[in-house]
This record gives structure tokens, C-alpha cells and sequence, in this order.
């Protein structure tokens, strides 16, 4: 009997089938779609809805296809939110997991509510192997994501094939060590850029690279023209081997470059005997020495920290053209029987601008400035003390009185010429020696290639492009310092790209720059920064840095942001390491 019942249960089994057959459930497709966009920050951002399988993480390249244009776009994920705002069921449903440890959220709940919102940024549209900006954008909905492959990421390093190996593209905190990246450091010359990153981050790493990378290129034949450098340094650690925090030796210019060190690596110094045992390694070891009569007077009040009627005494010598700066400094330094200014001497050589009430009396009746009461009373103290400022500048390390006792502009200005990098050794300066020596150097290029500038186009040509790094540039390009169009900051700032000067500007504190000379500069090298205001001043000068803030807060030691041009191209990049291989 229960063989006959088994037998017709499977027969009624067999005929179901085969009207009712099994049913095969597909496996749910991994799919990203665009679902929204928002503003943030003042830049327009796209929310795509990830699946839940897909894990993405911010810096991470995605590929766009849009199915209703059939166009494809780059995006990079600017950061990982949540598809779906948490509410009242959802904790319930957790306080039931919470109670019931041998429960799990069921998959189609898991699938539902769990979903990630990656905020991403649009990179460009992707044609012919180039990406573009035609002012088209990802639809909603119809627009589906998928992880951007190894071709595809080699697009954001099409604009950084040419110049100085620098590192290679980043992605996130993951180096494509098969992309490279590079810079050409001769596009520095009359052009305005930052390095910026808080301490430990790879500043001085990326410093190496280029000036290897430059003097590289100045030694073989391939840069046809001639840029020279001057770079700051104020632990030596440019050109000799040292050891980092990391307690790890890191090679100077000098081990790494050989024999392009010794023809096109030149150190300036106030102390040439520290580095003697060096001198077979460089080309040269030139001791520092400016003359105090090559100043103009503008540069001199810039230095000497006047008071604005002790400048305005400058200023009326400077206007009245009756002296040159090498016969002011000689005046400023006379002084009466009793070790006092002689003001006498002043009245007579520079006239009315200093007489007393009682000297313009005499002059209207045609009589002569013969005794100190003719003299303005006011004049001795101000001159007192700008003659004390001198003397101050005098006492400075690197400061001769005439191009007699010591000159080294002439060595200087003929080694940039000839394409050399000069590193300025700061390393025993104190801070306001510091940035003294910084502007008097500034001055001595800027002078030279401004009076060449206003010649006929053989003294044009005669011009040295230069790029100047500046270490602490905050101190530099303050508010404060190129408020004044005539200082040498100012100059340097905003015209030095007439006279073939660029500048390479290094801090770790880029909200003490001055904002709308920020908004001027033409490219950033961004490492992490320490405060997010500092990221907040960037951002403002640069916009389109906005969009990396997050990639930057994760990113590894070396790890970079380069936006570069006009309209700025940006790129993620992994400085490499300067080792001895």
C-alpha cells in the first residue's frame, strides 16, 4: 500500500513540474546609479547610490556611462555618506537585534537600508582617450558607475607627461606606481606658486625632487633655455645628507647628482669654512656679501622698520635726487664733535625740506643756513635713529658698507644665468636676519632685470629668468608687507612675471598670505594641512581644491594635490621618496 501511494505522489510530482517548472531566481546585478545632485561648498557635487556590494572610498575614480546620451564621465568620490536617513522603525528594529543576539537583519532589509551615498565630483567627460570639459552632465537615474579601470586613470596624468618626475597618480591612499607625474620646473619662471602642507608631510620631499629634476635638465641638452634658482634653506638639508624624523638618512643633492652637482650646484653662505670639505662636490662656495650702497632708499625703509616720519626723511632725500644711496649712507654716517648727526650738513646739501621757521626766514632775505637753529629741531632725533638703523645693518652677517669690502651680486647673478641652482644657506641666521637676506636678494634680481627690461630687445633678452623659493612665505606675503605697492614684496608679488621672476612661495600657514594675492598665484602643490581654516583660505583662492579636502585628510606621507593653469587642471599625486637609489 505504501508503495502505491509513493508511486502516485511522485507521478503527481513530475506532472506539476512539468506544467509548474522551478523557477530560477537571477542574481541581483551589481549596479550604481546617479540619483541626485547638491551644492556644497559652491560646488556642484553628484550623489550616486551605491550597491551594496560595492565598496568605494573617498579619492576613489569611478567611470560614469550615461545610457540615454551614450556619453561616459570621470568622477572622483569626494566622500561616503549614507543612501537613507535613519528613523523611528529602523530603531526598533535595532533594539529587537539588541535583545535578540541570535537574530541578523534579513537580506532584503539589508539590501534596502544599508545602501552607501558616495559624493562624488565630476573630473570631465571622457572622448578619444581625453578628458573634457564640453558643458555636458550625467543624467539621473540613467547614468550607472563602475570602477574606473587602469586606462582609464591614466587620463588624469595625460597633462603631466613633460618636465621633472615628481611621483606618480594617486588614487585615494593607493600609488599607480605605473603612472607617472610630472612637472616642467622652467614653467616656474614669472609665474606664482604654492607649496603648502603642515610639517612631516613631504614638503621638502617634493623640494628634492624638483631641484633634482632641474638640475638635471639645466646640465643636459634638452632645456634649451636657462633658468637659474634660488632656494632657501634653512637647515641645509638641499644639498647634504641629513636624517630625518624618522631617524632615516635622506641623501642631499650633492650624493645623489655627482658630477651635475659639481657643475651647476652653488652654495651661499655666510660661513664658507662649514662647508670646506664640501667644496670638490659643488661648483662653487660663494660667501655672502651685499653692499649697503647698492640699496635704493625704498628697500632700505622696507628693511630698517622706520617710523613714518623717519620714513618721510628718506623719502624727501630720495625725491629730491640731490644724493645717490651710496652718498646718503655716507652722510647718515657723518657726525658733529660730539658723535651727534650733523644736521647742518643736511640742511646745507638738501635744502628747505629741513630748514626751521628762522632758516626759510633767511633764505627769503638771500642770507646763508650757516648755524644748527636754521635747522628743522625735529631732525636730529630722526636721523639719530635712521643712522642707528644703518649701523644695525651694518652689524648684519652678510652686509658689507661699499662693494670695496666684499660683493657677491656679481657671482650670483652671472651663476643664475648660467642656469645653476644657488641654495642660500639660512641655517645659522636668526628670523629677522632671515627675511633681511631674503629681500635684499629679491631686490638684486629684481633690479637687474627691470633696468634690463626698459632697453631695446638685445638688453631685453639680457634678462635672467629666475625662480626665487622662499621658505616661511607667510612672513613675505602678509597683508601687511605687500600693502605697500613700492616694497620689494609687492614687486615680487604681482610683477615679477613682467621682469622673468617667479616665485615658489613654501609655508605651512597659507591663511597668513594675503587672500587676493592667493587668488592670483597660478598653482598649488597641496599637502595635508593641520587647521581647516588654512584649507577654508585655499579653497577660497582655489576653488576647485574644495573637492579634495577629504582625499587630502587621508592621504598617506607624500601624498599631494597638484592644480596647475588656467582653468586649473588638478591631480592626486604620490610624491616619491628621495633615497639612495
Amino acid at each position: 500500500m505504501n508503495s502505491k501511494q509513493n508511486f502516485s505522489k511522485n507521478i503527481i510530482s513530475d506532472e506539476i513540474l512539468e506544467f509548474f517548472p522551478e523557477r530560477k531566481i537571477p542574481q541581483p546585478r551589481q549596479i550604481n546609479f546617479v540619483v541626485d545632485t547638491k551644492i556644497e561648498e559652491e560646488q556642484k557635487v553628484y550623489l550616486v547610490e551605491l550597491d551594496i556590494n560595492f565598496e568605494a572610498r573617498v579619492g576613489d575614480l569611478l567611470e560614469a556611462n550615461d545610457s540615454r546620451t551614450n556619453r561616459t564621465y570621470l568622477i572622483m568620490v569626494s566622500d561616503i555618506g549614507y543612501a537613507y536617513p535613519h528613523k523611528a522603525e529602523h530603531a526598533e528594529m535595532l533594539d529587537l537585534l539588541r535583545r535578540r543576539s541570535d537574530k541578523e537583519v534579513d537580506d532584503a532589509t539589508f539590501r534596502s537600508l544599508c545602501k552607501n551615498l558616495a559624493v562624488c565630483t565630476l573630473l570631465g567627460e571622457i572622448i578619444k582617450g581625453e578628458i573634457t570639459e564640453r558643458g555636458y552632465r550625467p543624467s539621473k537615474y540613467t547614468t550607472t558607475v563602475v570602477r574606473a579601470n587602469n586606462e582609464t586613470e591614466k587620463l588624469m596624468a595625460n597633462e603631466w607627461q613633460e618636465g621633472v618626475l615628481i611621483g606618480s597618480l594617486r588614487v585615494g591612499r593607493e600609488t599607480r606606481k605605473n603612472i607617472p607625474v610630472n612637472f616642467s620646473t622652467s614653467e616656474f619662471v614669472g609665474k606664482r606658486v604654492l607649496i603648502v602642507g603642515q610639517t612631516g608631510k613631504g614638503k621638502s620631499t617634493l623640494m628634492r625632487q624638483l631641484l633634482d629634476g632641474h638640475l638635471k635638465s639645466m646640465m643636459s641638452n634638452q632645456e634649451k633655455r636657462k633658468v637659474g634658482y634660488l632656494v632657501d634653506d634653512f637647515k641645509m638639508e638641499y644639498s647634504f645628507d641629513i636624517t630625518n624624523q624618522a631617524g632615516k638618512t635622506v641623501p642631499g643633492l650633492v650624493t645623489k647628482l655627482g658630477k651635475v652637482a659639481q657643475e651647476k650646484l652653488v652654495i651661499l653662505t655666510c660661513n664658507p669654512n662649514l662647508y670646506s670639505q664640501h667644496k670638490d662636490q659643488v661648483k662653487d662656495i660663494v660667501k655672502l656679501q651685499i653692499p649697503l650702497e647698492t640699496l635704493s632708499l625704498s628697500v632700505f625703509c622696507d628693511l630698517a622698520n622706520l617710523t613714518e616720519a623717519q620714513t618721510n626723511v628718506v623719502r624727501l632725500v630720495e625725491e629730491s635726487r640731490k644724493a645717490t644711496s651710496a652718498q646718503f649712507f655716507e652722510d647718515i654716517l657723518a657726525v658733529d664733535e660730539y658723535g651727534m648727526p650733523n644736521i647742518l650738513l643736511w640742511g646745507q646739501k638738501y635744502g628747505p625740506v629741513f630748514y626751521s621757521d628762522k632758516g626759510k626766514a633767511k633764505i627769503k632775505k638771500g642770507q646763508e643756513i650757516e648755524t644748527e637753529s636754521d635747522i628743522d629741531n625735529n631732525l636730529r632725533g630722526r636721523l639719530h635713529y635712521i643712522r642707528r638703523a644703518v649701523i644695525r645693518l651694518l652689524n648684519m652677517p652678510f652686509i658689507t658698507k661699499n662693494k670695496n669690502s666684499g660683493d657677491c651680486t656679481g657671482k650670483l647673478l652671472e651663476y643664475l644665468k648660467e642656469g645653476c641652482t644657488v641654495i642660500v644657506d639660512k641655517n645659522h641666521l636668526e628670523d629677522h636676519q632671515q627675511e633681511m637676506l631674503t629681500v635684499l636678494l629679491l631686490y638684486q634680481l629684481f633690479r637687474h632685470n627691470q633696468k634690463l627690461a626698459s632697453g631695446k630687445q638685445e638688453e631685453r633678452a639680457k634678462m635672467i629668468p629666475v625662480v626665487v623659493a622662499v621658505e616661511e612665505a607667510q612672513y613675505l606675503l602678509s597683508k601687511d608687507k605687500v600693502a605697500d605697492p613700492e616694497s620689494i614684496f609687492a614687486k615680487i608679488a604681482f610683477t615679477g612675471r613682467s621682469y622673468q621672476i617667479g616665485l615658489l612661495a613654501i609655508t605651512q600657514r597659507p591663511q597668513a598670505i594675503q587672500k587676493e594675492l592667493l587668488g592670483q598665484f597660478d598653482g598649488f602643490f597641496v599637502l595635508p594641512l593641520e587647521h581647516a581654516n588654512d584649507f577654508r583660505h585655499l579653497a577660497d583662492a582655489c576653488p576647485i581644491l574644495s573637492s579634495y579636502r577629504n582625499d587630502l585628510a587621508s592621504a598617506p606621507v607624500g601624498g599631494a594635490v597638484l592644480a596647475y593653469g588656467s582653468p586649473k587642471k588638478v591631480v592626486s599625486v604620490q610624491i616619491n621618496d628621495y633615497t639612495f637609489l
